[in-house]
């Protein structure tokens, strides 16, 4: 779980992960699966090489049944300026129901090069004709591939842009690395509350990391946890303030006693904290039970206190606490609580 949860506070997890869903949402799902391309009415200018030969042989066969000049004109057309090139290309081999003669007749009267010439073209006209057309064909495709892989790589730029700036709103990625301070804000926790610079006098210097988070009354699922970084990016470990201990029955919680923890990459354990409200910190059992967990510690406004482990030192300062008032008993449980966090090099 402290894997999971460690690598879900890294900078670049969020935008990673949304890069690819977006690349199977957008190439999968919707290039592949709900809208793939498909081509439709393509015009005869855009067949294959062999295609347009067979629809030329087609389009001579009706001439010679049909007469229609009209008609031969457009089919021609569609074809486009190539028809001759391709017209020349035509033997009775390749057009199967149409004679040597009639494709001569066709060449003649169509286009306005000789019959003689039209009927034996040289090999090599033939073969850079074709040449040349299918390198247009190729040049096309080209294009067209190009226009797409540029409109995916906008969109992914799109998609992680968004992601971004998204993250760094949250407070999620720290554009103000020099400084290596982190802030977060928690849920509905107000974006321009200031976080406070003092530093410890044993401490001189600026700390690698400083968190804000506010527990209210509600929020059942508070658990918040911040990872700890040196200047350079490198992970040293993680703190975090989560529910440790509740009162009554019913919902919303009636929270009366919060953790805080301090966990070490280079200690062996998680020290921890226990944040109790005064109804708990007078009643000897509770006391005693959670105890268990760590140093207990009476809450009041503005206190501070001191975690250390092998190698990183955090003092916390209760900057605001606000107590419950309900059936239960007074000052059992809290109504808003918000800790200020600073996370040292220990000397």
């Amino acid at each position: 779980m402290n894997n999971v949860r460690k690598a879900y506070e890294k900078p670049y997890f969020l935008p990673i992960v949304t890069l690819i869903l977006g690349l199977v949402l957008g190439l999968v799902v919707l290039g592949w699966w709900l809208w793939p391309v498909e081509w439709v009415d393509a015009a005869p200018s855009q067949l294959q090489n062999e295609y347009k030969r067979d629809y030329l042989c087609m389009v001579i066969d009706s001439y010679v049944r049909n007469h229609d000049e009209d008609l031969v004109d457009k089919r021609l057309a569609a074809i486009g300026d190539d028809a001759e090139a391709y017209v020349n290309m035509l033997t009775p081999e390749l057009c199967k129901f149409t004679s040597a003669e009639e494709i001569a007749s066709f060449k003649a009267l169509k286009f306005t090069t000789s019959a003689a010439t039209s009927i034996t073209p040289s090999a090599t006209t033939l073969t850079e004709q074709a040449t040349e057309l299918a390198n247009e064909q190729t040049d096309n495709s080209k294009k067209s591939s190009f226009v797409k892989v540029l409109l995916w790589i906008a969109g992914i730029l799109v998609v992680g842009g968004g992601a971004f700036y998204i993250l760094v709103k949250r407070g999620k990625v720290n554009l103000n690395k020099q400084n290596s301070q982190k802030r977060v804000a928690h849920k509905g926790f107000a974006d321009d509350t200031p976080v406070t610079t003092e530093v410890d006098q044993t401490n001189q210097e600026p700390a690698l990391a400083q968190f804000m988070t506010t527990y209210r009354l509600g929020d059942d699922l508070y658990d918040d946890s911040f990872s700890i970084d040196s200047p350079a990016g490198e992970f040293l470990g993680e703190c975090g303030v989560g529910i440790t201990e509740t009162i009554g029955v019913g919902d919303p919680k009636k929270v009366s006693a919060l953790e805080v923890w301090l966990f070490d990459k280079n200690d062996i354990q998680t020290i921890t904290k226990v944040l109790m409200s005064a109804h708990a910190f007078n009643d000897a059992a509770t006391r005693q039970r959670l105890a268990a967990k760590g140093e207990t510690i009476l809450v009041e406004s503005g206190q501070r206190f001191v975690m250390e482990t092998a190698t990183l030192q955090l003092e916390a300062r209760i900057v605001d606490m606000v107590y419950a008032r309900d059936a239960l008993p007074e000052n059992s449980h809290f109504s808003r609580l918000t800790l200020e966090i600073s996370v040292w090099n220990k000397m």
